[in-house]
């Protein structure tokens, strides 16, 4: 609709790639629903800006009503109440307007791998919370050592995906030889024995791959390049864990489409649950399955005021772990920098970690969403309209 997706001509040689056809606009939102109606698109590019809520309805009705469409929303500032609105009617990805070519085509990536599933041997598990604080990154740590220390033979990598500045390293006292920025300089040409040696050694035998300390190197990691890094580790690692960013920008959200498992990381208080509530209603939007996103409660005391059962539902959603509020021990392997399993492997909390690792190994291998919701999906995506077998971009 409109300008949305940038100039037709670059709109088209984006789309091109991935087998589009001509690209067709219509200049008004009445336009835009008729086609909707009459064509049955994949896809709708759509400008958010001037949306008043009345059309933000309509528009809500026509995507509710059509399971199969996805659709982008573009504007010219990154206005964040303006996203939420838009996700809650049914946008899938948000876009500052115009658009390059790069950045239209990443998108529509993204929804092509939300309607895929993963053909790598590993198993990817990202850890991810919105709100800080929460102790997302002392379980991406924990559970990299537990699912190594469970299964001897078993190859464990660890990520630390806030690119820069990422505090994996300091729980673990690393000091290491390389980081992140390394590896990207040698992407194309990686291999396991590269792997090995630009890696660090961490507990039980993880291998982990720090984040960089350069203030600026996290600019010049785009989606596509973070998940390029968790490919190549998840051809040679049984399991990666990957520790990411308490925010979903561009890249944290194509590392959430690749993973196989998302643990969403809350605990038992008011401002923790509303957090971890508006994160399942997006994740939901985005046609993750319920197996793929599980919630863990971290902190948990069987005195608090919230119940494991209270979280199930005021989340509705069922509590994949919980992880007891052990702030002694857990302090303490901190302050060493150790894992909590080397600080004290039989208290509750180290054993409630290899009982989570035990969990997410059971099924190593999940798609991103339900086998019918991938039917629905699995067709070329087109910008308003398909022409026989042959997509086509409106």
């Amino acid at each position: 609709m409109g300008d949305a997706a940038g100039p037709v001509e670059q709109a088209s040689a984006a789309l091109a790639r991935v087998g589009f056809a001509e690209v067709e606009c219509v200049p008004r939102l009445d336009q835009a629903l008729a086609r909707l109606r009459a064509s049955q698109p994949d896809l709708l590019v759509i400008p958010l800006q001037g949306l008043d809520p009345i059309r933000l309805a309509t528009l809500e009705r026509e995507i509710r009503s059509r399971a199969e469409i996805s659709v982008i929303g573009t504007a010219p500032q990154a206005d964040p109440e303006l996203i939420v609105r838009a996700m809650r009617a049914g946008v899938h990805e948000f876009l500052v307007q115009p658009p390059g070519a790069e950045e239209l085509a990443s998108a529509v990536d993204r929804l092509f791998r939300r309607s895929g599933t993963s053909t790598s041997a590993g198993q990817l598990i990202a850890v991810y919370t919105a709100k800080g604080g929460l102790g997302a990154t002392s379980i991406a740590v924990n559970v990299a050592q537990s699912c190594a220390a469970r299964s001897r033979g078993t190859r464990v990598a660890l990520v630390d995906c806030v690119f820069t500045g990422g505090d994996v390293r300091l729980f673990l006292d690393l000091r290491p030889s390389y980081d992140v920025e390394h590896l990207i300089t040698k992407l194309d040409d990686v291999d396991r024995p590269m792997l090995d040696s630009l890696l660090t050694p961490g507990p039980a035998g993880v291998s982990v791959l720090p984040a960089s300390e350069d203030a600026l190197f996290a600019e010049s990691v785009d989606a596509a390049t973070a998940v390029a890094i968790l490919e190549r580790l998840r051809e040679h690692f049984d399991v990666t864990v990957a520790d990411c960013e308490h925010h979903l920008s561009e890249r944290t959200l194509a590392i959430l489409d690749s993973a196989d498992r998302i643990l969403l990381v809350t605990q038992a208080n008011v401002p923790a649950l509303r957090s971890a509530q508006r994160t399942l209603a997006l994740f939901a939007r985005l046609g993750y399955s319920e197996s793929k996103v599980c919630v863990v409660v971290n902190r948990f005391q069987s005195g608090d005021a919230f119940t494991l059962a209270t979280v199930t539902e005021s989340l509705e959603h069922e509590v994949f772990a919980s992880l007891p509020n052990d702030y002694k021990t857990s302090v303490a392997s901190l302050n060493r920098g150790v894992c909590v399993g080397q600080q004290d492997a039989s208290s509750k909390l180290a054993r409630s970690y290899v009982e989570l690792a035990a969990k997410l190994r059971q099924n190593p291998q999940q798609s991103a969403m339900p086998a019918q919701r991938r039917d629905e999906r699995a067709g070329i995506l087109s910008l308003f309209g398909k022409s026989g077998g042959r997509p086509r971009v409106a």
